[in-house]
């Protein structure tokens, strides 16, 4: 990004001085052409702050070893065990049946507030730099946009807290050497389930991190 802004700088002065390619500089037209493909890159900001609030919603099958397998885990201790993880997070059983559904209140977290903010930001202090080259008239003025970011943060605040449901199935294989538990929610929420049950994605290989036990 920095070195984008630099060019664009260097570009701006050029294009003052009347300077084309046949001199080894940059003509006004490319100058013009980098700075509206930057201006249109902005709405991709406003979508970031937009899409805060919402979890990104996923579908993972976690496969265990079924009732047939030597000192597999049974199947109502299986259910008993998610039934227990998702009361520890305050969900409620919403309905049961072949797919139980839980449903949770979600609250906002101060640091994806925080982090919001900071990227805002430096997307509003990025483009008050292409403007003060672009429109010179406004000067450092244009910095004052940066003066917006803190409202990101309120926008995330004020609908980060919500409602999340979550939908569990459990299938086994004929012979019961397999199980299945298929989980469709927010996909923070898949992954935290995952590492505190020490759950395996169906097809993938397990490589535990640095961090894990």
């Amino acid at each position: 990004m920095a070195g984008a802004l630099w060019l664009l700088s260097e570009a701006a002065a050029l294009a003052d001085q009347g300077a084309d390619f046949a001199q080894g500089g940059f003509a006004k037209e490319s100058y013009y052409v980098t700075l509206g493909l930057f201006l249109l890159s902005l709405p991709g900001l406003w979508s970031q702050v937009k899409r805060a609030p919402k979890a990104k919603q996923a579908r993972k099958v976690f496969e265990v070893d079924g009732p047939a397998r030597k000192g597999a885990v049974a199947l109502d201790d299986r259910a008993r065990q998610l039934f227990t993880y998702f009361k520890k997070y305050n969900y409620e059983v919403k309905e049961t049946g072949e797919v139980i559904k839980f449903v949770g209140n979600y609250k906002a977290s101060r640091g994806q507030a925080a982090a919001l903010v900071f990227y805002v930001f430096c997307g509003l202090a990025s483009t008050a730099l292409v403007l003060s080259i672009a429109v010179p008239f406004g000067g450092s003025k244009w910095y004052l946009l940066t003066a917006l970011s803190p409202l990101a943060g309120v926008y995330y605040w004020q609908r980060g807290t919500r409602q999340e449901e979550i939908q569990v199935k459990m299938v086994t294989s004929d012979d019961e050497t397999v199980t299945d538990i298929t989980v469709l929610g927010a996909d923070e929420e898949l992954e935290r389930l995952r590492r505190e049950l020490d759950l395996r994605e169906k097809g993938k290989v397990l490589v535990k991190g640095l961090l894990e036990s």
